[in-house]
């Protein structure tokens, strides 16, 4: 196969580029099955989100919706969440327009919910993390598709100034003991007490969950939360008692916090967000050790567990008992891992979360519906609500550790409940070697749900003032997730506040863009921790593409030596280029090594000054 490494020379080079080593692939190779149908869904990806802004965003940005809207303490995050694929879209191989179009739809959404009072300074002003980060999960790909947009490094580090100490209108933060000292928090501060008001009407969709508490003087039913007769209210009662012992100090769902830290390091490369991250990451780790291993879910203002909930260890908010359970916790606490290994590059973080899946998993039990795993606890119950263990926490947390431990857990659990159907173990096991045909099976599902989420849109007829604020969620057509496990070897960014953590990441040359040049598709097959095996095919059967591969999403991993059939070159570097021409495509077997370099969101190919 001819094969050769040489230094690019282009014409528009200028001394702050750097160079990279280059593949040239000749041979050709019919596009297989998985390569036609990933470009044939970036091509509809892209024409749905053109629709779905079309129709449901106003020459402004801002949203067709209600004139007024007062939500409580609930914030913007499902606006922001609707559209927060535009941009990584872009960053996989989509057009630049589709960048441009969320940043003015950020802007958009920014200003119309700071005339509905639930944005100041830029930023929801009181809210909890699970809301913060399923609405800022929009916010981090920014990055990724630019990262010289000023407006946006700027926003990222106001936005982590909020949480780090370093904005005195917004005390969200205690430097000291390490904690976040409210649940609501934001541009505003930390909300230590909560009314009625809060909570309305967030209150409606809290009546289908149980209680937070079994001791609620008057209240033995959720429908408390509907009730709040002049005689008898118990809404008022429900919220007096969450308040007392919910409102002050941290709880875990605050980690997620993490990736708006990490975001900011990101565009600025400076170590006091490395170093924030590790304090707060490491004082729940150190929590979690003074608890017998399980993290709790309230700490008190002077750093005490259980300090408003009679020193019980459980009982906070989106803790052990209300809402979710402890599948609340792991993914908190995957998300913060995470980003602490991205910035310190020790993978010892990982360790918080897998702790706390494989406590619960360890406690499971073997029923019809394959393992269950009890989610919740109280001195009361015990370990109680068992449910199916899910494959997510297991599936992506091995896609990312390489763990022996996290890959044992994940067949235990395939063993149990089988992997098909579950999106996240199918994909694992094809990295395996074990499911061959996902690919093609999962790009065709997507295209799929592509085109349902389009009728319902083009079939739109209804009145913005009766809409529901979820009302863009529910209908946004543009998912990316097989792209990113496929294409990236990566974990579908989750919607409850992560930023994307892969492999691999593309670049189109001759444009100097983010993503996959046109034509080209890419496919992860394996993955292990010290290397990947990655097919690169160019449809098009007229014109070359120069294609770059960097090692992780942030180039915080380095390329050791890259294998094609027999002849092997060294790269030694964070990137590499292929150049492909028309109709080419290889196999590629490429070294790693994970976590050796600071990531930033500048693109490969520009030098730090």
């Amino acid at each position: 196969m001819p094969v050769r490494f040489l230094v690019l020379s282009f014409l528009a080079a200028s001394a702050l580029w750097a160079q990279p080593a280059t593949l040239h692939i000749d041979s050709p190779r019919p596009a297989p099955d998985w390569a036609l149908l990933e470009r044939q869904l970036l091509d509809q990806l892209e024409r749905a989100a053109e629709v779905f802004v079309d129709t449901y965003v106003q020459p402004d940005g801002t949203l067709r919706w209600q004139e007024r809207y007062q939500g409580g303490m609930n914030s913007s995050d499902d606006a922001y969440e609707g559209f927060r694929s535009l941009s990584l879209l872009y960053a996989l191989g989509g057009s630049k327009d589709l960048d441009t179009t969320h940043r003015h739809i950020w802007n958009g959404i920014t200003k119309q919910f700071t005339r509905y009072g639930q944005i100041y300074r830029e930023f929801d002003s009181n809210w909890d993390w699970m809301h913060h980060g399923e609405g800022y999960v929009s916010f981090y790909p920014f990055g990724l598709a630019d990262p010289h947009d000023e407006l946006f490094r700027d926003r990222s580090i106001r936005f982590a100034a909020m949480y780090t100490g370093d904005d005195p209108e917004s005390p969200n933060y205690d430097p000291n003991l390490h904690l976040i000292r409210a649940v609501m928090t934001g541009s505003r501060g930390p909300k230590m007490e909560w009314n009625k008001r809060d909570w309305t009407p967030t209150n409606a969709n809290l009546a289908y969950y149980h209680l937070p508490y079994d001791d609620i003087p008057g209240v033995d039913s959720s429908t408390g939360w509907i009730n709040d007769h002049p005689d008898n209210d118990q809404f008022a009662r429900i919220v007096k008692v969450m308040s007392d012992r919910m409102a002050r100090g941290d709880v875990p769902i605050n980690m997620t916090v993490t990736p708006l830290i990490a975001n900011a390091y990101l565009y600025t490369g400076d170590d006091k967000y490395a170093d924030w991250v590790e304090d707060y990451v490491g004082a729940w780790v150190e929590r979690t050790r003074q608890n017998n291993g399980i993290t709790p879910d309230n700490v008190g203002l002077t750093g005490k567990v259980g300090e408003y909930n009679d020193g019980h260890w459980w009982g906070g908010y989106y803790g052990w008992r209300w809402v979710r359970g402890g599948l609340d916790v792991v993914l908190a606490s995957y998300t913060a891992a995470k980003a602490a290994v991205l910035l310190t590059g020790d993978r010892k973080w990982f360790d918080l979360p897998r702790s706390q899946l494989h406590l619960m998993s360890e406690k499971g039990k073997a029923d019809k519906r394959g393992w269950s795993i009890p989610i919740r606890y109280d001195d009361k119950a015990g370990w109680h609500h068992f449910t199916p263990e899910p494959g997510y926490p297991a599936a992506n947390l091995w896609a990312v550790s390489q763990s022996p431990k996290d890959w044992a857990h994940v067949e235990r659990l395939a063993a149990a409940r089988g992997s098909q159907g579950d999106e996240d173990l199918e994909w694992v096991f094809y990295l395996r070697g074990k499911n061959p045909n996902y690919p093609a099976e999962a790009l065709r599902r997507e295209l799929s749900f592509v085109e349902r989420k389009l009728k319902l849109i083009l079939a739109e007829h209804g009145d913005p003032e009766t809409w529901f604020d979820a009302k863009w969620l529910s209908l946004d057509p543009v998912d990316v997730d097989t792209l990113v496990r496929l294409m990236l070897g990566a974990p579908p960014v989750q919607k409850r506040g992560e930023m994307l953590h892969s492999y691999v990441r593309y670049f189109d040359m001759e444009r100097r863009e983010p993503g996959l040049p046109e034509g080209v598709a890419a496919l992860v097959t394996n993955i292990a921790d010290t290397r990947l095996s990655l097919e690169v095919v160019n449809t098009n059967l007229l014109e070359s593409r120069t294609l770059a591969i960097q090692a992780g999403a942030y180039g915080e991993h380095r390329f050791g030596a890259v294998k094609l059939g027999e002849e092997e070159e060294p790269v030694g570097d964070k990137w590499f280029a292929i150049e492909l021409a028309p109709g080419a495509g290889a196999t590629l077997q490429v070294e790693i090594e994970r976590w050796v370099n600071p990531g930033s969101y500048r693109f490969p190919w520009e030098v730090a000054q």
